[in-house]
């Protein structure tokens, strides 16, 4: 085999376990959308695996990211949320799944500022895990999301 498409290949491998990045809306980022279907159809551009990272790009007490469970989700019920922050920045997600991602502000929700997003496995496999106690006392949160504020210095 040649040299170059081992390293190419290599390379291809430490990206993909690394998990990719992208920007929720795009260049819109995440606001209330022009229309209710705008970040279904935005999901609908990518496949998504675990240890991928979701940046949520918006102004500091106008949004907020919050998840919910499905049936939350669907009905807009924000009272008992999976995770939330109200900072922008960004989320890996640590686990193969549906997450339900919307924001709590007002009618943003009801207004489709939300989209559920399906995580497939990772294609290598994760490192190793905590032992099984350590991994029960983590929080759901702690277990598979990983919040990044992405707040400037003043």
């Amino acid at each position: 085999m040649n040299m170059k498409y081992v390293i190419v290949l290599v390379i291809a491998i430490a990206a993909i376990a690394e998990g990719a990045i992208y920007t929720v809306g795009d260049d819109m980022g995440w606001m209330v959308p022009p229309t209710p279907d705008y970040y279904a159809s935005w999901v609908s551009k990518y496949y998504f695996v675990e240890n991928d990272t979701l940046v949520f790009n918006f102004e500091e007490g106008q949004h907020d990211i919050t998840v919910l469970t499905k049936e939350d989700f669907d009905s807009c019920n924000m009272t008992n949320p999976l995770f939330q922050t109200p900072e922008p920045g960004a989320v890996s997600v640590e686990a193969s799944d549906t997450f339900y991602f919307t924001c709590s502000f007002g009618q943003h929700c009801a207004k489709g500022q939300k989209f559920a997003i399906y995580f497939a496995p990772a294609p290598l496999p994760p490192s190793p895990s905590p032992s099984a106690s350590a991994a029960a006392d983590q929080s759901l949160e702690t277990r598979l999301f990983k919040f990044v504020t992405e707040k400037k210095g003043n």
